[in-house]
């Protein structure tokens, strides 16, 4: 919804994650040059692909998400040059053009009442009616100087109106919203507002100091106290401590057998991958590369991780929380997804990183020193956007 937009590439009913790269590549190359007929023959040949089986007509979908798309990002655009502090200098007053890129077959009446209204760039009323605001709408803005203004005879820009709302139920959720005439249902925002204003990746880059490397560069919620997740935790089963058990009475234990009782709890294998579901819904792959370098030897030899594997398993399959954070690696940024799990005996990580086509594993370890659970560096992994906690 809104803002979410500015840094997601949304279609409506696409849940796929190779589907919607593919339905964004096709967007990027047909606005290039606006060749709506280069998009429906990527968007037939994707379908067919992956077996959408999508809602509406056809002409309407492509049009929908093909313009939606685009015309969203070229408002972006344009409000990001617009509030240019010198272009602001120079054009301070902005004018509200109904049908800026094409008459549309059934005008908004209210669209065509704002037509030609000229108001200071900073004017409360841009943030709700900064177009598009709504599906399919055309609607543009353009920047005007004074003598711009003294040009369509007029000494200043017109008077700042009220904004009048209507009652508007969301059908997704049986609410009812107050909603601004003239918008559609989630476009009363500004596309592209809060990108600009919001942490964009060359920010967090330069906001991001020693202290945040390899770790989450962003803080959207904050992590309860220690304590008080080790209250709530569950300790791990007596199945899973039993099999530590043996591990451990079981001094050359191949490495290979401990990551094999790990990835047979989700029914994988090694060179097996399988596609596991977790609590939240999100799907992501398990396989023998959690615990293999590049170069193909066993991670988990190192301070004898591969002894508690059945922990590790526990914390992907039943997590006290599950954190989704901003990381960075020198001047790289990706997004990784933690999984915790602790008692006051141990505590377990797995970490994934998400791509733009893919989920892959990066590790998974038991934080200790000196063979007691490191709760302190555990708790640093804490952070980003909270998405999972155990009830």
């Amino acid at each position: 919804m809104q803002g979410d937009h500015d840094r997601a590439f949304v279609v409506a009913g696409a849940t796929d994650l190779a589907m919607l790269e593919e339905f964004h590549a096709a967007v990027i190359d047909g606005a290039a040059t606006y060749d709506i007929g280069q998009f429906s023959a990527e968007f037939d040949r994707t379908v067919d692909k992956y077996g959408w089986s999508y809602n509406g007509d056809r002409e309407w979908r492509i049009r929908t998400i093909f313009e939606t798309n685009v015309r969203t990002s070229y408002m972006a655009g344009r409000l990001r040059q617009m509030r240019d502090p010198d272009v602001v200098k120079l054009r301070p007053f902005w004018q509200y053009i109904h049908g800026d890129t094409r008459v549309p077959m059934n005008p908004r009446p209210l669209h065509v009442f704002f037509d030609g209204r000229i108001l200071w760039w900073n004017d409360p009323w841009w943030d709700v009616y900064f177009p598009p605001n709504d599906w399919l709408c055309s609607c543009g803005v353009k920047s005007l100087s004074r003598g711009d203004l003294l040009r369509l005879g007029k000494d200043g820009p017109d008077p700042s109106p009220n904004i009048q709302t209507r009652a508007h139920l969301h059908k997704a959720t049986g609410e009812w919203v107050k909603l601004p005439e003239g918008v559609g249902y989630g476009w009363d925002y500004q596309p592209g507002n809060l990108w600009e204003r919001g942490l964009v990746p060359s920010r967090l880059i330069e906001g991001a100091g020693s202290e945040t490397a390899g770790r989450h560069a962003a803080v959207i919620d904050t992590p309860a106290p220690l304590d008080q997740l080790l209250r709530a935790a569950r300790p791990f089963s007596a199945e899973a401590r039993a099999t530590v058990e043996q591990f451990r009475a079981t001094p050359d234990l191949p490495p290979e057998q401990a990551v094999q009782h790990f990835l047979r709890r989700f029914d994988a294998d090694i060179g097996r991958a399988a596609l596991f579901e977790d609590v939240t819904g999100t799907r992501l792959p398990i396989s023998s590369l959690l615990f293999q370098d590049h170069a193909g030897n066993w991670k988990a030899e190192k301070r004898g991780r591969n002894l508690l594997l059945p922990f590790l398993a526990e914390a992907i399959l039943d997590p006290d929380e599950i954190w989704i954070g901003l990381a960075r690696k020198g001047e790289e940024l990706f997004v990784d997804r933690r999984y915790i799990r602790v008692d006051p005996e141990i505590c377990a990580l797995a970490v994934f990183q998400v791509g733009r086509r893919w989920w892959e594993e990066v590790t998974a370890y038991p934080p200790d020193r000196g063979g007691k659970p490191n709760l302190n560096a555990l708790d640093q992994r804490r952070g980003g956007k909270l998405v999972w906690r155990r009830k």
